[in-house]
């Protein structure tokens, strides 16, 4: 009795078997014939070199926004986007991230991409009671929206372009000891003012940020700051320079010497003289990032 029952039900499990493998979605003799997901890999900007990227998240959202995934990627492999029943992926590439310099809101799945941004980190208070923040990082993001409807076995690698999303700057004070009629070197700067935040679509906000980065004294005895990064001016304003000495102010630089309002350009690098020999001047000279300009000494 118990063979006879045994025997007719194999036809029922093999039944079953194979309505298993329809859901899957993929029968084929060769596995490499079946829908894997969509390849997408990362783009560098031609100039960058590859070993500026110290890390990378691929932030992948769906097509309401909300979290599906956080994954590690490179720039030499692709990564793949396996979401079945999901329409279409919203997809954000942020790198050099994870070097504690900056501040990065933890996202969970079923996070709306709204909520994520990244923002700088906010030092002391200062003298001049400002808000002093740490330069960012060397911070790069793209973003990439996919339709996921492709019936392909193989579809075609996907790209997401990334790009640096900071400025630099380098600045030179000349004659700052003749200005003040002293030797000492109790000089100090605050640069103001940039945004202090980027959030998931490439949008720069937040609270105004000031930056105070460090001086040293030349052997011609030009005050230098070697280069250091800041976000963008908020709403395409210009920057105000202010120099301190022994922790009072001695001046606030707004323009060049044409009149035209100091802008930091994202992904250049802005030279700066500040020359106080004689009557006050001030030289920018916008070049590609990480090009210092040796700035000629007439005397």
């Amino acid at each position: 009795m118990t063979g006879d029952y045994t025997f007719r039900s194999i036809p029922g499990i093999l039944y079953f078997m194979f309505t298993l493998l329809l859901l899957s979605g993929c029968i084929a003799e060769n596995i490499d014939d079946c829908f894997k997901g969509i390849p997408l890999k990362v783009s560098l900007p031609a100039d960058i070199p590859q070993g500026t990227i110290k890390d990378m998240s691929l932030y992948v959202f769906d097509d309401k926004d909300l979290l599906l995934d956080i994954l590690p990627v490179n720039t030499t492999e692709p990564v793949t986007l396996n979401y079945p029943g999901i329409p279409a992926f919203h997809c954000v590439a942020m790198a050099n991230t994870q070097d504690g310099t900056m501040l990065v809101n933890p996202l969970k799945t079923g996070d709306q991409r709204s909520d994520g941004f990244i923002s700088l980190k906010p030092i002391v208070p200062t003298k001049a009671e400002q808000s002093i923040f740490t330069s960012p990082t060397d911070l790069f993001y793209g973003e990439l929206e996919i339709e996921n409807n492709t019936t392909s076995n193989h579809p075609a690698e996907q790209f997401i372009d990334v790009s640096r999303m900071t400025a630099s700057m380098n600045i030179t004070l000349r004659g700052l000891q003749r200005l003040t009629g002293t030797d000492d070197r109790d000089y100090s700067l605050v640069i103001r003012e940039t945004s202090s935040r980027m959030d998931f679509s490439g949008n720069y906000g937040g609270s105004p940020a000031s930056y105070s980065p460090a001086m040293t004294l030349a052997a011609n005895k030009d005050f230098e700051v070697s280069m250091f990064r800041l976000f963008p001016t908020t709403n395409g304003g210009g920057l105000t320079i202010d120099i301190y000495h022994n922790r009072s102010l001695l001046k606030s630089i707004t323009t060049d010497g044409s009149g035209n309002p100091i802008i930091p350009v994202v992904g250049k690098t802005t030279n700066l003289l500040l020359n106080f020999e004689g009557s006050v001047s001030v030289e920018i000279e916008i070049t590609a990032w990480g090009k210092t300009v040796i700035w000629k000494d007439w005397n």
